[in-house]
């Protein structure tokens, strides 16, 4: 997505309401970052992490309160996201441990190294693969050696007759949510039109070209998949 499109995506309305619109689902994002916390739990005490898409910061107070030594850069191409991030950063005291930055991964330095890469449910939105794949391999590059990706993005191939199965599913999780039944009659037409949703094995590869010989699913809520790979 251009810059406009991402802030007419996650305009105002959409970033003020967005946490409350997904409480419903919380226990699927609850779930992630206990993982996600376990699985960096050997990174060193004073580590400092990059959230690529910080969206409204939730990753960063669950880490924050796990590690209270770690230092956080976070990064939205949308305004509006990074005001509802900043303050929810304030509301739980971190400020002076955040750093937050609008724009894209390329405005970051590729010279200053981050002990790990958060990029939670971001890189579906690059409908490009050549664009998508400078995306895993920026990511590698601003990685410590032996620092973490973590990555998850809707994931499925969608040519398959088992996606139309699970479709039905993610439909109904989203009626849980509070979606209506007439949003929900263009799941599909969004996902080609607005996301570049691709099988796991796609996915897998776009991680090993940039860099990553082993990426590890860790993680799956029906079309939602989790990965962790390391530099090595």
């Amino acid at each position: 997505m251009s810059n406009k499109a991402v802030s007419e995506f996650f305009d105002s309305k959409a970033s003020e309401t967005y946490d409350e619109r997904n409480r419903k689902l919380s226990p699927i994002n609850n779930n992630l970052h206990l993982l996600i916390r376990l699985i960096l739990n050997d990174l060193p005490e004073n580590a400092h992490i990059l959230c690529v898409g910080v969206g409204t910061g939730s990753e960063i107070v669950s880490l924050a309160e796990a590690y209270p030594k770690w230092r956080f850069t976070g990064i939205d191409p949308s305004t509006s996201m990074l005001e509802a991030c900043r303050d929810k950063i304030e509301k739980h005291g971190l400020t002076s441990r955040c750093e937050l930055t609008h724009g894209y991964l390329a405005s970051i330095d590729e010279k200053q190294k981050f002990d790990a890469i958060l990029c939670l449910l971001v890189t579906h939105f690059v409908t490009d693969d050549a664009e998508r794949q400078a995306m895993y391999t920026g990511m590698h590059a601003r990685l410590t050696q032996g620092g973490y990706l973590i990555h998850a993005d809707i994931s499925d191939d969608m040519a398959s007759p088992e996606f139309r199965n699970i479709l039905e599913k993610w439909k109904a999780m989203h009626r849980f949510a509070g979606a209506s039944d007439a949003s929900l009659e263009h799941v599909v037409t969004s996902m080609e039109t607005h996301l570049s949703v691709l099988p796991k094995a796609t996915i897998e590869n776009f991680l090993r070209n940039a860099g990553f010989p082993m990426p590890v699913q860790f993680f799956q809520s029906l079309l939602i998949r989790a990965w962790y790979s390391q530099k090595m």
